[in-house]
C-alpha cells in the first residue's frame, strides 16, 4: 500500500518489488481465479448451457479488451512527476476524461441495444443488457486508474487491482453456482467486480497518486491517442476473449454440444499463454519506454520466450487435453488433440503481436499499433466466414490473422522511432 503522508516523493512509491514479478504474480491470482472459474461454470452448467454463459462473457470481455486501450495510453502518457515540479497544478485531465468517457460508453450501448441484442444475446435477450452496461462502464475507470498505477511504477496497486477484481468475482459467482444457473443472474456475478474494485482500492491508494503524476498530451491528444489505442484493443478483443462471440456470428449454425465444447477449449487452453501477455501489456509499455535505445532486442527476446513457451504447452496439450476435457465433460468425443495443440500454438503468435504491439505503443506510433491489430482481427474475422468446418475455419484464423499483424507491426518496429513528445503536461 502506498504512503499515507501525502508529502512523500514519487520515488518512494516506485521503490518496491520487481514489477514484472508483481503484475505476473497478480495476473497468476486475478487471472488463476477466472480461469477457474470458467471451469468450475463449464462443469455446474454442462457444453449447452455454458454456450450462453461464454457469450455473455464474451461479449463483456470483449468490451473489456477494447477499453484496455484506455489503460495502455495512460501507462504510456503518465510520468511521475519530479521534485521541482510538485508545485505544479493544471486540471485533472485524466480523472475528467474517464468520467466523461464512462458516461459515453454507457449511453451508447444503452441507446444502440436495441439494434444487437437479439442477435448477441437470442436466449437472454434483455436481461443481460444492464450487466453488461454497468460492467463496461464501470471497466473505463479501472482501465483509467490503472493505466496511471504503471505510469508510476506503482506496482503495487496495479497488482492488487487485478487480484481484487479476479478474486471478487471468483467469489461472487462461485457463491451464485451454489444457488443457480440463471444466465442474467450470473451476469451480474460477473460485472459488479469491475465496479466495487476501483472503490474499495481507492481507500487505499488515493494520496500516493493526486498530485504525483503528469501526462506528455493534453485532453484532445489524450483522446485522439486513447481512440486509436481503443481499436486497436478492440480488435485485440475479438481475437481473444470474443472468439466465441465472432465464431457464432460468422459461422453456420452448429450444436450447442459442439460450440460450447470449441469455446470451453479456446477458453481453457489458451488462457496460460495470452492472458499473460495481454496482462503486461501495460507493463512492457513502461518497460519499453525505459530502454528506448534497445526496443528491438527486447522484442526478440521476449518474442523468443513468448513462442518457446507456447510450444511447450502445446506438446502437453496434444498429450494431456483429450484426457482432461473428457474428465471435465464425462465423455470422450469432446475434441481431439491435435484440435488441442493447434489452439495452444495460434495463442504463441497472438502473445507476439502482444509483445510488438506494445514496442510500437511506446514508441508513439499509435498508428501502426492500432494497423496491426485491425489488420490481425479483420483478417481473423474473413478465415471464420470462410465455407470450412468448425474447426477447419477457427484454426485457419487463429494462424493466418495474428502473422498478418505481425507483418505491419514489425515493419513500424524497423522504421526509426519518431520523435519524443513534448514535455508532460500536470494532471
Amino acid at each position: 500500500m502506498p504512503p499515507s503522508d501525502s508529502a512523500v516523493p514519487p520515488e518512494a512509491i516506485r521503490r518496491g518489488p520487481n514489477g514484472a514479478v508483481l503484475i505476473l504474480l497478480a495476473t497468476a491470482i486475478g487471472g488463476g481465479a477466472g480461469y477457474v472459474l470458467q471451469i468450475i461454470t463449464g462443469v455446474a452448467l454442462g457444453t449447452a448451457a455454458y454456450a450462453s454463459f461464454a457469450v455473455f462473457w464474451s461479449a463483456l470481455y470483449l468490451m473489456v479488451s477494447a477499453l484496455s486501450g484506455v489503460q495502455q495510453e495512460v501507462a504510456r502518457a503518465a510520468h511521475p512527476l519530479g521534485p521541482d515540479d510538485a508545485d505544479v497544478r493544471r486540471a485533472p485531465v485524466v480523472r475528467n476524461f474517464a468520467v466523461i468517457a464512462a458516461i459515453v460508453v454507457a449511453a451508447l450501448l444503452a441507446g444502440t441495444a436495441w439494434l444487437w441484442v437479439g442477435a448477441v444475446f437470442p436466449a437472454n435477450g434483455w436481461s443481460l443488457v444492464l450487466p453488461l452496461v454497468i460492467g463496461v462502464a464501470s471497466y473505463v475507470v479501472v482501465a483509467a486508474i490503472s493505466g496511471v498505477f504503471y505510469g508510476l511504477s506503482f506496482w503495487t496497486a496495479a497488482a492488487a487491482m487485478t487480484i481484487v477484481d479476479g478474486l471478487l468475482r471468483f467469489g461472487i459467482v462461485g457463491v451464485m453456482l451454489l444457488f443457480t444457473s440463471d444466465t442474467a443472474a450470473l451476469a451480474w456475478g460477473v460485472s459488479l467486480p469491475f465496479a466495487i474494485t476501483p472503490l474499495v482500492l481507492w481507500l487505499f491508494v488515493r494520496r500516493g497518486v493526486v498530485g504525483r503524476f503528469g501526462i506528455d498530451v493534453g485532453p484532445r491528444e489524450l483522446g485522439w491517442n486513447v481512440l486509436r489505442t481503443v481499436v486497436a484493443a478492440a480488435a485485440t478483443g475479438v481475437m481473444v476473449s470474443g472468439l466465441p462471440l465472432m465464431i457464432q456470428a460468422t459461422g453456420d449454425t452448429v450444436s450447442a454440444n459442439a460450440f460450447g465444447s470449441l469455446s470451453y477449449a479456446i477458453t481453457l487452453t489458451r488462457a496460460p499463454i495470452v492472458i499473460v501477455v495481454l496482462a503486461l501489456q501495460s507493463y512492457l509499455v513502461v518497460v519499453f519506454r525505459s530502454h528506448a535505445d534497445a526496443v528491438l532486442g527486447w522484442v526478440v527476446r521476449l518474442s523468443a520466450l513468448v513462442l518457446g513457451a507456447a510450444g511447450v504447452l502445446a506438446l502437453l496439450a496434444w498429450w494431456l487435453g483429450p484426457w482432461a476435457l473428457s474428465v471435465l465433460f464425462g465423455r470422450q468425443d469432446v475434441l481431439a488433440g491435435g484440435t488441442i495443440a493447434l489452439l495452444v500454438a495460434t495463442a504463441g503468435l497472438v502473445g507476439v503481436l502482444c509483445v510488438t504491439g506494445a514496442a510500437t505503443l511506446s514508441r508513439a506510433q499509435h498508428g501502426f499499433f492500432a494497423g496491426g491489430w485491425i489488420v490481425a482481427a479483420v483478417v481473423t474475422v474473413v478465415a471464420l466466414a470462410l465455407p470450412l468446418g468448425l474447426h477447419e475455419r477457427v484454426l485457419l484464423a487463429l494462424t493466418i490473422g495474428p502473422l498478418a499483424g505481425l507483418i505491419v507491426q514489425c515493419l513500424a518496429l524497423v522504421r526509426p522511432a519518431p520523435r519524443a513528445s513534448a514535455a508532460p503536461s500536470i494532471s
